[in-house]
């Protein structure tokens, strides 16, 4: 009686046979395939970049500039750029105070904004810096301020 019921079922409730279709795997390593081949396609010859000219950093008498050894003996060409001002510092090097500009002078420690404005104003006024105590003509830098302030300036009347 057992095999009669087991033949009685209905086929619908018979777990149905799936049958195995390779094509979605087929079509997936062709899709990978042909992607990898276009990328290699478009990426050839693209790796390696054109050789530059070395760049340098120069003070130009006005800016300070990034260009190639060239223009810094000869003058600008049309290689090189105006370096950002907050870079200034990390380069180390005295910011000639009677040349800079408000927003150079700015990238120093302890000279803001006001501070660089007031001390262009002042070398407008009163003439170029010679020495560190002629900073103290500026309002708001005493000498302790001076003597950090002169640590990173320079008083060079050369451009």
């Amino acid at each position: 009686m057992s095999s009669d019921r087991q033949s009685s079922r209905p086929d619908s409730q018979q777990a149905p046979h799936i049958a195995h279709d390779a094509r979605v795997e087929v079509m997936l390593f062709l899709g990978i395939v042909f992607w990898g081949w276009l990328l290699v396609v478009f990426f050839q010859g693209k790796t390696s970049l054109p050789p530059q000219d070395p760049m340098l950093l120069y003070w130009n008498g006005a800016t300070l500039q990034l260009g190639t050894a060239e223009a810094a003996v000869a003058g600008q060409n049309d290689k090189t750029g105006i370096m950002p001002p907050a870079l200034s510092p990390l380069l180390f090097l005295p910011i000639p105070v009677n040349f800079a500009d408000e927003e150079l002078l700015a990238t120093i420690s302890g000279i803001g904004p006001k501070m660089a404005g007031q001390i262009v104003t002042t070398r407008e006024v009163k003439g170029f810096f010679a020495s560190p105590q002629d900073l103290l003509a500026v309002p708001g830098i005493g000498p302790s301020r001076m003597k950090t302030f002169a640590a990173h300036l320079s008083f060079s009347l050369n451009q």
